[in-house]
């Protein structure tokens, strides 16, 4: 075998088990970080800022304000599903913007994350 091709051969090993170690690697990630939900992952993007990652509105954005903090059970435009999905469809003028780009499926997300953020059971009267 030929000085050029040992170094092809050395190559092509070298790149498999780079492969293989990123693979390993990439499937370790997922035991120790899973999958955010889709609910939790338009959360972090569009509500976390202002509502914060808990929900509990102590952010220095709306640090302060009662509305933001949605894990107490004073909710102005009410707390069953439907009231929540409209808030997040329309918000609430001056307070909160609305998301009219996010689809029902989304909405219905981002409402059973936010149930799962307050310790609620799917499905449970509020």
């Amino acid at each position: 075998m030929t000085s050029s091709r040992r170094r092809a051969a050395a190559a092509a090993l070298l790149l498999a088990g780079a492969a293989g170690v990123a693979g390993m690697a990439t499937a370790g990630c997922r035991q120790i970080f899973p999958q955010r939900s889709e609910g939790e992952r338009i959360w972090r993007a569009r509500c976390a800022k202002c509502h914060g990652l808990d929900a509990s509105g102590n952010t220095p954005l709306y640090l302060g304000k009662a509305n933001a903090d949605l894990l107490d059970d004073s909710w102005v435009y009410g707390n069953d599903d439907e009231s929540i999905g409209t808030v997040i469809r329309v918000g609430v003028l001056g307070e909160m913007p609305p998301f009219p780009m996010l689809s029902d499926r989304e909405v219905g997300a981002v409402v059973a994350y936010l149930h799962k953020l307050r310790g609620e059971e799917p499905g449970a009267p509020r």
